[in-house]
């Protein structure tokens, strides 16, 4: 499609000069935005699919002829706008897939998305054509096109965001998306390109992980579950978005190449402080380098809904007379939400970034708040595996709008993301799991980085109980797990997962582990046993849900019925355990 009034692929300048009555430049270098919505909104978005395709559980289907008449009309509005085309990669060398990404900027505004996602992706490569494209409207059509959608959509609402995702050409392999009144760029350029590359490598039989990744690690969860915070550092190479690319030897896996998908992080500003592994990539601009920041708290600014160019737009605005300060990653009164974020390119961290390949050795699952009362735990059955990432427990964070900040909820590991039967990316895993085995080969672990003793019996957080499971204790129990450093691991006597020796852990540095993450410090082994049913009870009954109708609902089934099949051990049982360990 041509626009006759086009920016295409314009440089920082542009963006500096467009941008200029919307951001502030702190006073230490970053470009501070506001956004109107603070989040995603994952209820929003509905999928155009091939007849004979099936979209999972949770995915919302769209009348594919409405649908392309709603593009048509988007289509038609865009070639009479100022618009800025960009041209772009997602994904490194050894899986690569054109972007051409078409933002209104009629609202100026809008412009803020563009910029934020040039710094995420990579720069055009000739030899790669495009073939995901996303069309970006942030401000409500004007009525005449309003009109045109109703008259065959009488349901129309041009005031509630709204994507829409064009997967019926994908076995020509070219996918679509339009994003209504998005004015957030994780629901409008990174959430919606991510959705289309994940479902063209995952019909290439490729897993997608929603994940931080090292050299051969890679920490995958829900938002909020400390993927970036527990991967950034000198050996990030990704800490959002992965391809697993498997590699077949007679039939069986032989390896999984890790493939990253973006070149920058958006990275969660919530708490941060200079010890915060965040932090440097947060400060480069010091050094010269462009970091765009969202609603965050800044000291002399506060955000304000201002009319420019004919559109209301949330700004930071400067107090009076005063010059603007540093950035409060641990004040939330000015911008209204704890979902602040920052962009910034992966290499100020770690400056061998994207040199080397990487071949996955370990992998993790990281639970916030999770019920099993253990701060890490290995898994070597491959169902459990499977079992464990298609019922991932987590709470919600406010970067998902549209739910309850700290809700707890269960769903599978990258559902948000997806479309298509979560069955097949299970039976895929499944296979990689028995394929290589979780012995020695591919070390498969959970990380808990919540707590410990918060919840009472009934999963109910009690407000000031129970024992956090800090950043500097996760990242040293990931390291000693996965560098191969824990000798000793006892099998746990409710589900037979694997927890390292307590005592072992204290040899190693981890001071007072046992006194301070023993689950019998909050509860009566009656009460743990009384987690340990519901859990069973909840992921049973989620995964039989979430695989109900399902092609791979058959094959799944041991993986379904792993949990209800443990029988509970006697309390004395749990208590001599404890008593014996920790």
């Amino acid at each position: 499609m041509k626009f006759r009034k086009t920016v295409l692929n314009p440089g920082h300048e542009f963006y500096k000069k467009l941008l200029k009555p919307y951001y502030v430049r702190t006073k230490d270098g970053q470009y501070l935005f506001g956004s109107t919505q603070p989040g995603r909104r994952p209820d929003r978005a509905f999928y155009m699919v091939p007849e004979d395709y099936r979209l999972g559980k949770g995915q919302k289907s769209f009348d594919p002829v409405i649908g392309e008449k709603i593009y048509e009309v988007v289509e038609d509005y865009l070639k009479d706008c100022s618009v800025i085309v960009m041209n772009g990669i997602q994904g490194e060398g050894g899986y690569k897939t054109g972007l051409k990404i078409a933002t209104s900027i009629e609202n100026p505004h809008s412009a803020y998305i563009d910029w934020m996602g040039k710094l995420m992706i990579f720069p055009p490569d000739k030899k790669v054509k495009p073939s995901c494209f996303n069309y970006i409207v942030q401000e409500r059509l004007p009525a005449e096109y309003v009109d045109r959608i109703r008259d065959f959509w009488p349901g129309f609402n041009p005031d509630e965001p709204m994507t829409l995702y064009d997967l019926t050409e994908m076995e020509n392999d070219v996918r679509r998306v339009v994003s209504l009144g998005v004015d957030y760029f994780g629901g409008a350029f990174k959430k919606p390109n991510l959705t289309m590359v994940w479902n063209r490598a995952e019909s290439e039989s490729m897993i997608s992980y929603h994940a931080g990744c090292t050299r051969n690690r890679i920490l995958k969860g829900l938002s909020g579950t400390g993927k970036t915070t527990l991967t950034l550092g000198p050996e990030l190479e990704q800490d959002d978005a992965v391809v697993g690319k498997l590699s077949y030897q007679g039939g069986k896996v032989e390896s999984v190449k890790l493939i990253g998908l973006e070149a920058a992080s958006f990275a969660k500003s919530e708490g941060l402080n200079p010890e915060s592994p965040e932090w440097p990539g947060l400060m480069a601009s010091r050094e010269g380098d462009v970091v765009l920041c969202l609603n965050i708290d800044c000291e002399n600014v506060n955000y304000i809904n201002r009319e420019i160019n004919g559109y209301v737009v949330k700004v930071p605005e400067v107090i009076g007379d005063k010059k603007p300060g540093s950035l409060r990653c641990k004040s939330y009164e000015k911008s209204g939400t704890t979902n602040g974020r920052f962009v910034f390119h992966f290499d100020v961290l770690n400056r061998d970034w994207g040199k080397h390949s990487k071949y996955m050795k370990t992998e993790s699952l990281s639970f916030r708040r999770f019920d099993i009362m253990e701060p890490i735990f290995r898994v070597t059955e491959p169902k459990m595996a499977v079992a464990l990432d298609s019922a991932c427990e987590s709470v919600i964070t406010s970067a998902v709008s549209g739910r309850r900040p700290g809700e707890r909820v269960r769903s599978y590991a990258a559902t948000d993301f997806m479309a298509r039967e979560q069955s097949e990316q299970a039976l895929l895993k499944w296979k990689v799991y028995r394929d290589l085995g979780l012995e020695d080969n591919l070390v498969f672990f959970i990380n808990n980085s919540g707590y410990v003793g918060e919840c009472d019996p009934g999963g109910e957080i009690v407000e000031g109980r129970g024992e956090k499971i800090r950043v500097k204790d996760s990242k040293r129990l990931i390291n000693l797990v996965e560098n191969r450093k824990i000798r000793k691991w006892i099998r746990h006597p409710v589900f037979s997962y694997l927890i390292p020796d307590p005592r072992e852990l204290e040899e190693k540095g981890m001071k007072n582990f046992s006194q301070r993450f023993n689950p019998m410090n909050y509860y009566t082994p009656k009460e743990f046993l009384q987690f340990c049913r519901r859990e069973a009870k909840e992921r049973t009954d989620f995964m039989k849900e979430l695989f109900k109708g399902q092609k791979g609902e058959k094959k799944l089934k041991p993986v379904t019925e792993l949990w209800q099949n443990f029988k509970l051990p006697p309390e004395r049982a749990i208590k001599e355990f404890y008593g014996e360990h920790y």
